[in-house]
């Protein structure tokens, strides 16, 4: 099977129990990182608690929303079809009050040792 066709197998295919966790190498010049692509699903009622990636975090949201937010702002919902970005090192933290379960499809471009996400405090109120 082609890549590009197997890649979409792989996305449209209801039947897989764990999604793709795909890693990837990125140029020289980024020695040490590496680029991460999972899927998150955020349940009703669940919270993300704040915490830090050592790496960019861009989202898409493929189904559902959540709330979000990032050290020092405001509160942003974000709905299927949208997304947002998370620059390294940033507090921020999400929940999800509706009643579907919000599925996230999220790309790290982070440091290749250590975790993936770090929790943190809660930032204080400036």
């Amino acid at each position: 099977m082609r890549p590009i066709l197997f890649a979409l197998a792989l996305i449209a295919s209801p039947a897989l129990a764990d999604p793709p966790d795909i890693h990837v190498d990125v140029p020289k010049n980024a020695r040490n990182m590496e680029v991460n692509v999972v899927e998150h699903d955020i349940a009703p009622g669940q919270k993300v608690g704040w915490h830090i990636h050592h790496g960019t975090e861009i989202s898409y949201v493929l189904s559902g929303a959540v709330n979000l937010q990032i050290a020092g702002g405001p509160i942003r919902h974000v709905a299927q079809g949208e997304t947002f970005v998370i620059d390294p090192n940033t507090p921020h933290r999400a929940y999800n009050d509706g009643t579907e379960t919000a599925r996230l499809l999220i790309t790290y471009l982070r440091d290749k040792k250590g975790p993936l996400s770090i929790p943190v405090p809660a930032p204080g109120i400036r």
